[in-house]
C-alpha cells in the first residue's frame, strides 16, 4: 500500500508535515457523532484513537438530541451538508442497521403571523421545491388537538426521524472492526506539540502520543484548542430543553410541528410527545439540566397550542448545542497550531449532517479530492474564515 500524506493549509511550517509511514496515529478528543463518525472514516488507513470524557461516547449533546432529519434548516451551508448526508440514512451502508424513518414536518402560523409562512416558503421553496403550502384545516386533520387559530403551515414530506442509537453503534462498531479504539473517562489536561507529534497527558495519568489531534469535542472545543495553543474561535454553547409528555390520545402517526414564531416545536415519541420550547441559554460548558422555568414555559406553550390539557412532563432533560456567530460548522486544519483539526460548532445540526461532514474532513486530512458539493463548502467552514476568532 503506497503511503498516504495529510493535507495541510499553506501556512503551516513543512518542518511540521508528518512523515510518511504507512499509518498515522489520530487521537480524535470526543466521543460525539462529530469525533465518532470521523473516527470510524478515518481508521480505514490509520490508527484511530477516541478520548471520551464520560463513561459512554454520544453523552452529551448526540445523545440529548431532537433526532430529526430536516433538509430546509438553519442556512444554506447546512442545507448542502444536509442534502449531502439524506442517503446514509436512507440507505445504510454496510454494518448500520436501519437509520431513518420518514416523518412530515409542518410548520404551523396563526393568522398574525402566517406571513412568516410566506417567508419560509419563498426562502426554501427553489432549494426544495416539495415544499407545500396547506390550510389550518389540513394541518388538524393530521393534528386534531391543534387549536383553530392554526390557520396555515408549510408541509415537509421528506423529513427524516432519526434512530441515534443506531447511528451512533454502526460508526462505534466500523471503527472498531477497523482496530480503531476508545477510552471512556479518558479527559486531556495537557496538549503539546513535541518532536513532531501531540504528546496528551490524561486526568488519569496516561499520555498518548498522536500524529495529529482532531477537536471534536462539542461544548468543550475551546478548551481543547486553549490546551493545545490553537486559535480561539467564537463559540458559544447554548442550553435547550427537552420535554416528554403524554397527549393521552394516539399520536403516533402525527407529523412534527414547528410554530413559525421559532418559540415550540413537538414531535411524536413512541406513545408519547416530545416538546421543546426551542430554547437557547447562553451556557458554559457543562453536563446540562434542564430548568424549572424552561420547562414551565414549553409547557404554557403546548397548552396554548392545543385543545386538551397537559398538565405535567413525564420527564425533562437538557442538552448544549455550540454555535459560532455565522452558524456554520468549524472544519479544517487549525492556522495556528500544528496537525490540529477542527470539528466542531455543529448546533442542533451535528446528527443529521454527519455523513457529509465526517466524508469532508476525512478527504482533507488525507489529502484526498472531494466531491463538489463538499469541495465548495471549504471555505465557509474553515476554521480561519472571517469573523470567526473570539473577541
Amino acid at each position: 500500500m503506497e503511503a498516504r500524506s495529510f493535507g495541510f493549509p499553506y501556512h503551516v511550517d513543512p518542518e511540521h508535515n508528518l512523515r510518511m509511514t504507512e499509518q498515522k496515529h489520530i487521537v480524535v478528543v470526543g466521543g460525539g457523532i462529530a469525533g465518532l463518525s470521523l473516527a470510524s472514516e478515518l481508521a480505514h488507513d490509520n490508527q484511530v484513537t477516541i478520548l471520551e470524557a464520560e463513561m459512554q461516547p454520544g453523552y452529551h449533546s448526540t445523545g440529548r438530541s431532537a433526532a430529526v432529519f430536516v433538509i430546509p434548516f438553519v442556512n444554506d451551508v447546512v442545507h448542502r451538508l444536509s442534502v449531502a448526508s439524506e442517503r446514509f440514512f436512507v440507505e445504510p451502508p454496510k454494518g448500520f442497521d436501519r437509520l431513518s424513518q420518514r416523518l412530515t414536518n409542518v410548520l404551523v402560523a396563526e393568522a398574525d403571523n402566517a406571513d412568516q409562512v410566506t417567508a419560509f416558503l419563498d426562502a426554501w421553496s427553489r432549494r426544495c421545491p416539495w415544499l407545500q403550502r396547506v390550510t389550518g384545516g389540513e394541518i388538524r386533520d393530521e393534528v386534531p388537538i391543534l387549536k383553530k387559530e392554526i390557520v396555515c403551515g408549510a408541509r415537509d414530506e421528506r423529513s427524516l426521524a432519526l434512530d441515534v442509537h443506531n447511528i451512533l453503534e454502526g460508526h462505534r462498531r466500523r471503527l472498531l472492526e477497523r482496530n480503531g479504539s476508545i477510552e471512556t473517562r479518558a479527559r486531556g489536561v495537557e496538549m503539546s506539540w513535541q518532536a513532531d507529534r501531540w504528546r496528551i497527558e490524561l486526568d488519569n495519568g496516561k499520555v498518548l502520543f498522536g500524529d495529529m489531534l482532531i477537536n471534536a469535542a462539542g461544548a468543550w472545543a475551546t478548551e481543547v484548542a486553549e490546551l493545545a495553543g490553537a486559535v480561539q474561535v467564537a463559540l458559544q454553547p447554548k442550553r435547550r430543553t427537552g420535554i416528554i409528555v403524554d397527549p393521552g390520545v394516539d399520536s403516533t402517526s402525527w407529523p412534527m410541528i414547528h410554530v413559525a414564531s421559532g418559540d415550540l416545536y413537538f414531535k411524536p415519541e413512541a406513545s408519547m410527545l416530545m416538546v421543546s420550547p426551542a430554547d437557547e441559554t447562553d451556557s458554559a460548558a457543562c453536563d446540562a439540566q434542564p430548568d424549572e422555568w424552561d420547562v414551565a414555559v414549553g409547557m404554557d406553550r403546548l397548552n396554548q397550542l392545543v385543545t386538551i390539557d397537559i398538565d405535567r412532563p413525564e420527564r425533562t432533560w437538557a442538552g448544549l448545542r455550540s454555535f459560532v456567530p455565522d452558524r456554520a460548522p468549524v472544519i479544517g486544519f487549525d492556522p495556528q497550531a500544528p496537525c490540529f483539526f477542527w470539528l466542531a460548532a455543529f448546533g442542533g445540526f451535528g446528527v443529521q449532517t454527519s455523513p457529509a461532514y465526517s466524508r469532508m474532513a476525512s478527504g482533507l486530512i488525507n489529502d484526498e479530492s472531494l466531491p463538489d458539493e463538499l469541495d465548495a463548502l471549504r471555505k465557509l467552514v474553515a476554521p480561519d474564515r472571517p469573523n470567526l476568532a473570539r473577541g
